[in-house]
């Protein structure tokens, strides 16, 4: 029998919104996604914290939530996963020091992938895999590489950049495990509108054998 591919959805968020706004969001799209990832770079560490905090008193499952960059603010907050940024803390030293906390990892080669999965990645990210108004004037990276890495490593692998409803059977035909999707989402008009349409194509190719 073939293998039924499961897509999963991140919503990453664009430091793009105030904090109102970005919380108004987040609470209406959770229900359509399996992970947000909280990526405020211009933000204060306190204002993430208070963000999450607020999040989760509202609703948004805790573990569904993981921070970019900021470990300090998870572990304040007791979270448990953490997105560290190609430029962050190094992967392998955390999970020596805090082997109880799950953390992801971007990568753009199958090297890179190795190496996170053997420093204990969670899931590692590829990208960014299409145009992008986030990448203006970048050339997206080999949709090609994605073979060698998913035979090679076994840890959850997402795609990131230029993900939209259309370009998710490509993802699906590489046997990705998931989509993280930024502009997708959080420069849209209608957000929760935008969510829903990539749910809903997700669940079509998941029933297509």
């Amino acid at each position: 029998m073939k293998k039924v591919i499961v897509i999963k959805l991140m919503a990453v968020t664009d430091d793009r919104h105030d904090t109102s706004d970005l919380l108004r969001i987040l609470l209406e799209i959770h229900p359509y996604v399996d992970h947000v990832q909280i990526r405020e770079k211009k933000k204060p560490a306190g204002v993430v914290y208070e963000l999450c905090r607020e999040l989760v008193k509202r609703g948004l499952p805790e573990a569904k939530l993981w921070i970019n960059d900021r470990v300090d603010t998870a572990m304040l907050l007791g979270f448990k996963q953490v997105h560290i940024p190609g430029h962050g803390l190094p992967l392998k030293e955390l999970k020596r020091h805090y082997p109880e906390m799950r953390f992801g990892a971007p990568i753009h080669s199958l090297e890179e992938a190795a190496q996170a999965e053997a420093a204990g990645a969670a899931y590692v990210l590829y990208g960014h895999c299409f145009p992008t108004a986030s990448k203006q004037g970048k050339i997206p990276q080999p949709l090609s590489h994605l073979g060698g890495i998913r035979q090679n490593v076994g840890v959850p692998l997402y795609g990131i950049g230029g993900i939209t409803a259309e370009r998710l059977a490509v993802l699906k035909a590489l046997e990705l495990d998931g989509a993280a999707v930024m502009s997708g989402i959080f420069s849209a008009r209608q957000p929760l509108e935008a969510v829903k349409k990539l749910r809903e194509e997700c669940s079509r190719l998941e029933a297509i054998h």
